[in-house]
């Protein structure tokens, strides 16, 4: 069963958050600073349960760890 990682690892980039955001409707770009940016994702009732900021050194290997554990729900398809 092969494995799907969103983000790299570490750091990751505005492209590669956007197509996150597009995926799933509870995790959105936040303090957006151009330079810099968070990920949050929220749960069903809109409480922050995860961020990440995008120049973190493990930035999305901890973002894609809380998505494979969490009930994260997809966003529809269009």
């Amino acid at each position: 069963m092969s494995e799907l990682h969103l983000l790299p690892t570490g750091t990751f980039t505005r492209q590669q958050a956007e197509v996150v955001t597009r995926r799933y409707c509870n995790i959105s770009i936040k303090d957006d600073l151009v330079s810099h940016f968070h990920l949050v994702v929220r749960d069903s009732e809109g409480r922050m349960v995860w961020r990440a900021c995008s120049f973190e050194t493990d930035a999305g290997e901890g973002l894609n760890r809380y998505i494979r554990k969490s009930d994260i729900l997809r966003a529809s398809s269009s």
